[in-house]
């Protein structure tokens, strides 16, 4: 039997340094959570931390939600939030990231001043996770998912990503047998620790073929030999 782990938890360790976009090459690259804790304060704000990434995901899901990073200082606390539309989030006048600013304090009773940094992610090509959700939605619309990922490919190959592989799952085109499906170009070194892969897996679901799975993961080169090259 295959003993399957995340990417990303794979590489939980090359992350620690990352708590800043200043020390990493991309912003997926980030520590999703800064901030320290001892005892049962430490479960309480994990708990928290991603039940406000769950409810910033709902609310910002048509934004092209790239990353949420939370860090938390003793009166403060900060929300950076990487995504491609941050005319969306932002709103008129500002009013869109007020409501939500509100709707976090009141929904999680968050203590001390909460403040909301909102960066643009320019390249959306780069983001597993962004192109996992356009996936998705455009298959809950029926769009043929062949067509539509070979267009994804090609996209990505122009957004300075060394390889990518997409995978879809379930009951394809509204099949009775569920089956699973790979997309991929250039190399994904999946075993290499130093490697800068980011992964995504989202869910999109047809009333007529139950669920289908979307599984993203894009290869854009060595951490090491990135980090050698700012120095």
């Amino acid at each position: 039997m295959g003993q399957k782990i995340s990417p990303i938890l794979f590489r939980a360790k090359q992350r620690l340094a990352n708590i800043d976009a200043a020390n990493s090459i991309d912003a997926t690259g980030l520590q999703k959570s800064v901030w320290f804790a001892t005892g049962r304060s430490y479960s309480a704000l994990l708990l928290q931390d991603i039940e406000i990434k769950r409810y910033i995901h709902k609310e910002l899901q048509n934004a092209g939600l790239v990353e949420c990073i939370i860090k938390r200082f003793v009166k403060r606390i900060e929300i950076t939030l990487y995504v491609t539309k941050p005319g969306l989030v932002i709103g008129k006048g500002g009013a869109t990231i007020n409501k939500l600013k509100e709707s976090l304090i009141s929904k999680f009773k968050l203590v001390g001043d909460v403040k909301i940094n909102i960066e643009e992610y320019k390249d959306p090509h780069r983001s597993a996770k962004v192109i996992a959700q356009e996936i998705a939605a455009a298959i809950e619309k029926r769009v043929p998912y062949r067509k539509l990922i070979k267009t994804y490919i090609e996209k990505i190959k122009y957004s300075r990503v060394l390889g990518a592989r997409i995978t879809v799952s379930g009951r394809l085109n509204g099949v009775d047998i569920a089956r699973t499906e790979h997309f991929s170009f250039g190399s994904i070194p999946r075993h290499t620790v130093d490697a800068n892969l980011d992964f995504a897996n989202v869910f999109a679901k047809l009333k007529s073929a139950g669920t289908i799975g979307i599984t993203v993961l894009l290869y854009k080169g060595s951490k090491y030999t990135n980090y050698q090259n700012q120095r």
